[in-house]
């Protein structure tokens, strides 16, 4: 049978995310080209990475699902749920390092506007999809990067004082708070489209004022 209502939004949101990304990366990219920062071109390659595992995710949870009419033990497809997870753990992994290498291990604050695009957890998910989405140790590691990219914007920010640097700091605090929820999830289901929602929001500050730098440097 098909997804659930609530699991097929998730999906859908977890899909939005990856486009998202690779848009993002799509303007990193374009702001090295007039810019020649390094940075920008490292965050490029971090969003990229970060869009394809994404997608692998939105991918395998629909052909689990589809795969699901077939087989009646979802045993079965437990050793590619376990593949999948792994390998977006590496992916997002390696992608929120290049982020806290780029935007943290830095000599001075830049004024180039630098954006990351979190994971989507899905607690609601039916097993054995579930464990594909809900990575408890790995909320708690991004969580854990998020926090050094939100504590090193916060102190661009106060050097600043402008609205674009606000904007950047809003934008990662966004997507340190949807990682929350998604941690959270096992506690309320809700929590599930409330951390989409705020992580799409960070998305939306972060991506929009990559964007403007493009076209201000275009």
């Amino acid at each position: 049978m098909a997804l659930p209502l609530p699991n097929l939004i998730a999906v859908v949101m977890e899909f939005i995310g990856s486009f998202l990304s690779f848009l993002i990366g799509y303007y990193a990219l374009k702001a090295y080209q007039t810019s020649g920062s390094r940075r920008l071109f490292t965050l490029y390659w971090g969003f990229i990475i970060l869009g394809v595992g994404t997608f692998l995710r939105v991918f395998t949870a629909t052909y689990v699902s589809l795969i699901s009419r077939v087989y009646e033990a979802p045993r079965q497809l437990i050793g590619l749920i376990n593949l999948a997870a792994l390998i977006y753990s590496i992916t997002l992994l390696v992608a929120y390092s290049l982020i806290v290498a780029t935007y943290v291990f830095q000599a001075k604050p830049v004024n180039e506007k630098i954006t990351v695009v979190g994971t989507a957890s899905a607690a609601a998910f039916v097993f054995p999809i579930y464990r594909l989405f809900f990575i408890p140790w790995l909320e708690l590691v991004t969580i854990t990067m998020l926090a050094f990219v939100v504590v090193s914007t916060f102190m661009n920010w106060q050097i600043r004082k402008s609205s674009e640097s606000a904007l950047v700091l809003s934008g990662f605090g966004l997507m340190l708070l949807s990682h929350v929820f998604f941690l959270l999830l096992p506690v309320d289901e809700m929590l599930l489209l409330l951390g989409q929602i705020t992580q799409l929001a960070g998305f939306v500050c972060l991506s929009a004022m990559l964007a403007k730098v493009s076209r201000a440097n275009g």
